[in-house]
This record gives C-alpha cells, sequence and structure tokens, in this order.
C-alpha cells in the first residue's frame, strides 16, 4: 500500500500548531485487510512511511467481541497484548497509537485525528453536547467523556453501529468531549472539507479570542528568576498576554486549575501549582507534593503571572505550547457554555495509563 498521500495529509495538518501540537492527533490508512496507523511517540508533522505501524485488521475487529476484566490494569494490560498481537510490521520495536483500534472502527480508507484549539474550545465546553448537534448537525457523532483505550472504542463501536443504523450511513466526523476530533473519508480532500467546514461553523460562534502574545515584564522574569532560587529548578514566564488574567485570584485561576485533554495531562501534568505569595513558593509545592505524585509544570502566581517550572528545555519547550494552548481553549470555550475540564476520575486514570506513559517517554 503506497503511504505518501498519508504522509503529506499527517506533515500538513501535524505542521498546523492550530491543529496539532508536540506529540499529539493520529492518522491512518487502510484497505479491506492492513491498518496503517500512527506510531506511538511520534509526530505528525514530520512523521515518514516507515513510522507508521502495520496491522492485521481481522484480529483487530476480533478484539471488538473480545471480553476483559473490569479492573482498569488488568483491561488495560490484556488489551495492549491483543493490539500488540494485531501488529505484522516486520520492524517489533513500533507500537501503534493508542487509538488504533478506533481507526480501524472507521468505514472509511483514511482517517484523520487532531486536536484543534478552537474544535476543543467546543469539545471542553459546558454546553458542548447540545451546541454540537445545534451548530454541526446531526451528522456529526458526539462521544461523551470516558476513560481511553479500550473503554472509548468499545462506546464508539456501539455509538457508530447505532448511528449507522439510524442514518443508514457510516460516521465520518466524530467529536469526543475534552479530547478531539475524528475526520474520516475515502480521499484526504473529502476530509479536509469535512474538516474546514467544522472549523467555519465553530468560527461563527467565537465571541472572544486569547491575547497570547508576548507580555514578559522585567517584573516577571524577576518573578521567574526567585522561583528557580525558591524551587531549585529552571523556571521560566508564559509569555502570554492572557496570562495575566487567569492570575488575578483562585477564582480567575479556576480553568487552568485542571486539565482541559489528556495532551495538557501529558505535557503540562495533570496539576498546576497555584500561589498566593510567591515568598511561599517552596511551602506551597512540598503541600503540592504530599498530596500529587508528581511535580508540577505550571505555576500560577497571583498578581504576578503563569510559569514554567521544567529542568529539561524539550519538556519546557512543549510545556509552554500545551499552556499557551489550555488559555486559548479557556477563552474559546467562554463561547460554548463556559470552561469544562476532564474529571479527576479520568485525569487519575491518563495519568497512571502505561500507554501515556510510553508515548510521554518516547
Amino acid at each position: 500500500m503506497d503511504l505518501s498521500t498519508l504522509v503529506k495529509m499527517s506533515n500538513t495538518y501535524g505542521s498546523n500548531l492550530a491543529y496539532v501540537l508536540a506529540g499529539g492527533g493520529n492518522t491512518s490508512v487502510k484497505d479491506d485487510t492492513t491498518l496503517y496507523v500512527k506510531g506511538s511517540g511520534t509526530q505528525l508533522a514530520t512523521i515518514k512511511a516507515e513510522e507508521f505501524v502495520k496491522m492485521d485488521r481481522a484480529r483487530l475487529n476480533e478484539i471488538m467481541k473480545t471480553e476483559y476484566p473490569a479492573d482498569d490494569v488488568k483491561r488495560e494490560s490484556a488489551y495492549l497484548a491483543d493490539v500488540m498481537a494485531a501488529v505484522t510490521d516486520d520492524d517489533k520495536t513500533k507500537r501503534p497509537s493508542v487509538e488504533a483500534l478506533l481507526h480501524n472502527l472507521f468505514a472509511y480508507r483514511y482517517v484523520l485525528h487532531v486536536h484543534p484549539t478552537l474544535v476543543n474550545g467546543l469539545t471542553c465546553g459546558k454546553g458542548a453536547k447540545a451546541l454540537c448537534e445545534q451548530l454541526l448537525g446531526k451528522d456529526v457523532l458526539w462521544i461523551d467523556i470516558c476513560k481511553p483505550g479500550y473503554t472509548l472504542a468499545h462506546i464508539c463501536f456501539e455509538k457508530m453501529k447505532a448511528y449507522k443504523e439510524a442514518a443508514g450511513k457510516d460516521v465520518q466526523v466524530l467529536l469526543l468531549q475534552n479530547h478531539g476530533i475524528f475526520v474520516a473519508a475515502d480521499t484526504v480532500e473529502e476530509i479536509g472539507i469535512l474538516f474546514d467546514g467544522v472549523i467555519a461553523k465553530l468560527e461563527k460562534q467565537v465571541k472572544r479570542v486569547a491575547d497570547v502574545s508576548d507580555a514578559v515584564t522585567p517584573e516577571k522574569e524577576q518573578a521567574a528568576q526567585k522561583l528557580s532560587q525558591l524551587l531549585r529548578h529552571a523556571v521560566e514566564v508564559v509569555p502570554a498576554a492572557e496570562a495575566d488574567n487567569f492570575v488575578k485570584d483562585k477564582a480567575a485561576a479556576a480553568p487552568l486549575l485542571k486539565p482541559f485533554t489528556p495532551d495538557h495531562i501529558v505535557y503540562c501534568g495533570p496539576y498546576p501549582l497555584y500561589v498566593e505569595h510567591i515568598d511561599e513558593a517552596k511551602n506551597a509545592l512540598d503541600a503540592f507534593m504530599s498530596e500529587y505524585d508528581k511535580e508540577p509544570r505550571l505555576i500560577l502566581v497571583q498578581g504576578v503571572g503563569a510559569f514554567i517550572m521544567e529542568d529539561d528545555r524539550g519538556k519546557a519547550a512543549k510545556a509552554q505550547l500545551l499552556v499557551k494552548d489550555a488559555i486559548k481553549l479557556a477563552v474559546y470555550a467562554e463561547s460554548f457554555g463556559g470552561p469544562l475540564q476532564m474529571t479527576d476520575e479520568i485525569t487519575y486514570f491518563i495519568t497512571h495509563w502505561e500507554a501515556e506513559a510510553y508515548r510521554c517517554k518516547k
């Protein structure tokens, strides 16, 4: 199967920061017997043909008939083993995207899954489910927030089957609450038409966009240096003017105090550190670490600004991207009923999910 068209589609959408950040999103192409899907830990912007993973569709279809344990760890372990058993790639070091099974469910040749900030302004909005049908019509299938992996695939399997029975056709556009969008078609051109149509309709609903222009001041730089000394980690300013609106007080910070999507968890950490007075930062971090088992990457200092705490420059750069995305998303969500973050249950699952740990490591 020629993968050149898939590579071009992946690079095109993956290079657009409004649609994909860091290692987010995935794509695939299939025929009756074989699925090629993005390898876990790769980036759509730069992915090459050899970085897609070849899979046996018959084996993937069998997974939907399998009963797995109710326990999260046991279920995901057994599910992963079956997914890996469906890999027919000669390179056994490659691992398929965590959404490979969902790609296989679509009845179309090409599938695009991305996390556009504007789309997630809707999917992370309190009025999202009703607005999805109102703004986008009944052709778009909405999926409520749920645990990723097998649980998500199974729910989509049932919902997609019900959609086909009711509508007399297969699903082409699917929205996942607090996650992103899937678009499927037999040509990349049709995917573009469907995708652009969703974006255009949502743009008409937007009342305000975030100001993410550079707003680094000498005072913020001094605060970053002080935090670095107090916390003994590299700290840098989040250079976005809109961030000031989220640090006026804890109530204003509320939209950023919990994650919006899985990517925000992976690259920014599940929860940020909120500090009322910068001199109390060390005590605040100690209290944070006694409650959570992972250091925060985002620090919000009341009345001062937003900061990234990360010694690894590569990870710090990705965190910057995703924090700005969360800020823009929170403002977009104002047009869709107000911001709605992920539940603590789902956040805990993703934070401890082996599949996301693997992707983050890669």
